[in-house]
């Protein structure tokens, strides 16, 4: 499949410079790093959010969890999660369960945890699920601008 069209199309008019890094098929973002020999706090997630005002992407470290709280009180709002079957047409150009976490890419609002901001090099998911995106900390703060960022993790 490659990269999805959507975050391609994205990069390349935002001047994001990037590697595609291949690896065996994986069904979590956490077993991608193992199969690409990443470490796992470098790697970025994507979590679906949902309320009455819509949709929004959180993006945390592959080795966290999200906190609902924190994310509820850094935005004011009631966000839960999102089954799949509810944002996979948000997502259409990608595989089940390769959401990448650049919702600028998807029109959506973005929640960044802070602590990604501390890595100088982040992996992605790039919409399948035998490539991760690889970006330098400054590409990354492009793509994530205009992001709320915060403390979104469980510690």
């Amino acid at each position: 499949m490659g990269m999805a069209t959507s975050l391609e199309m994205y990069m390349l008019n935002a001047g994001i410079e990037y590697d595609l890094v291949h690896h065996k098929p994986t069904a979590t973002i956490a077993g991608a790093a193992r199969s690409a020999h990443i470490r796992k706090d470098c790697v970025a997630k994507a979590v679906v959010l949902k309320d009455e005002e819509g949709f929004a992407l959180a993006v945390i470290p592959s080795m966290t969890q999200l906190s609902l709280r924190k994310a509820r009180a850094m935005t004011n709002r009631d966000f839960v999660l999102s089954s799949e079957d509810e944002f996979a047409p948000l997502f259409d150009d990608c595989a089940v369960g390769a959401v990448p976490p650049i919702g600028n890419a998807y029109g959506m609002r973005v929640l960044l945890d802070e602590t990604l901001e501390d890595e100088t090099d982040i992996y992605f998911e790039a919409g399948d699920h035998v490539n991760l995106v690889h970006v330098t900390d400054w590409d990354f703060e492009i793509l994530m601008r205009g992001a709320d960022v915060g403390s979104i993790v469980r510690h």
